[in-house]
């Protein structure tokens, strides 16, 4: 089905999100509906439950789905301390303090939060078809979005605060939505170069866990001694594909979101290796940060290899065409923000933004 097809049979799609109620006297979610008419701005309204029969997003057939082999995060002691405490907080009784997550989703409902991702999104993930890998999974806004009509929606979130909290998003849309909420998984864990698989040291950007900008090289805003950090096991995505997810060759139909906060450099060259001989490969959308102005020269290269694989690059929130025959590492660095990379063979199955 191609999202045009979509957009005629649905009218609304909706996701579960954690937020805190002085009305009852537990945390409970929100339930969010988003609106397909207008694809050039997300709208969102709150809603019932499936369980209550006030819904119409019905368009997925619900499939049996064999959950995959959890992924072992490694946590440290620090880390495994920060995942029970956020745990903690999202089952205590009473109000809590989330402020920073209520203003987060409150900026997503109202379209005030990467709306392009989300164009991207339903130009590059066909209805049905479409196996999403989503990382860094962060609180889940973008898993929780297209894992409502991906074939199957795969997460990994290395921040153990940031994790505690899409866990239990997505738990409860399994209980809420489980026409796509049992096609979601999340895991706890890293996505590494080969050179870096096993424990590895993450740190907070901004110091505090479970904010968006944790990651393993350097963090945005960081805060020295004063960020919080936590050993995190690290494997190969080509491994994490194989023993854990059930993501088998060729990769025709699959969709990865990479957003992980300067790490990108080391680890997008490594994938040169894994999919040099491939004739399908995985269509890639790519977040650059601005700490890669640091980046040497060499990196700039390995990135540039890598993405010469592929017959197409659009750079610019998918405005532009990144010329791979002729681009030179003067052009990455002078263009390179996000990246939509994709093959000749994709272009028949892309929907319209």
């Amino acid at each position: 089905m191609e999202f045009a097809d979509m957009q005629m049979n649905t009218q609304q799609k909706r996701y579960a999100l954690s937020r805190s109620s002085a009305i009852k006297a537990t945390f409970f979610s929100l339930v969010l509906f988003y609106f397909l008419e207008d694809i050039s701005k997300p709208i969102f309204s709150t809603a019932m439950n499936e369980e209550a029969g006030e819904t119409t997003s019905n368009h997925l057939v619900m499939r049996d789905v064999n959950f995959p082999k959890k992924i072992d995060s490694g946590w440290d002691e620090s880390g495994i301390a920060l995942y029970k405490d956020r745990v903690k907080s999202l089952a205590k009784e009473g109000v809590i303090d989330t402020t920073v997550e209520t203003r987060f989703w409150s900026n997503l409902s109202n379209g005030g939060w990467e709306r392009q991702t989300f164009h991207i999104f339903n130009k590059y993930i066909n209805v049905g078809r479409t196996t999403v890998v989503d990382f860094g999974t962060w609180i889940g806004p973008t898993l929780l979005y297209h894992g409502q009509y991906a074939l199957r929606a795969f997460g990994i979130e290395a921040d153990p605060v940031a994790f505690a909290t899409v866990e239990y998003n997505v738990e409860l849309n399994r209980k809420l939505n489980p026409s796509w909420g049992t096609k979601v998984t999340v895991d706890s864990g890293c996505v590494a170069r080969p050179e870096d698989v096993g424990q590895l040291t993450m740190k907070a950007g901004g110091g505090k866990a479970g904010g968006s900008m944790s990651g393993l090289g350097a963090v945005y805003h960081d805060k020295g001694e004063a960020s919080a950090t936590w050993k995190v096991s690290c494997y190969t995505l080509p491994d994490i594909f194989e023993k854990y997810w059930g993501i088998q060759k060729p990769y025709k139909d699959v969709f990865i979101k990479i957003d992980i906060e300067s790490y990108e450099f080391k680890l997008v060259p490594s994938f040169y290796d894994w999919l040099k001989d491939e004739t399908f490969l995985p269509k890639m959308y790519i977040s650059f940060h601005p700490q890669i102005e640091s980046c040497s020269d060499e990196e700039f290269d390995g990135v540039l290899k890598f993405l010469k694989l592929y017959d197409h690059a659009r750079v610019h929130a998918d405005n532009a065409d990144l010329q791979l025959k002729t681009a030179t590492v003067h052009d990455l660095k002078e263009k390179l923000q996000d990246v939509v990379l994709y093959q000749d063979h994709h272009l028949n199955g892309f929907g319209s933004t």
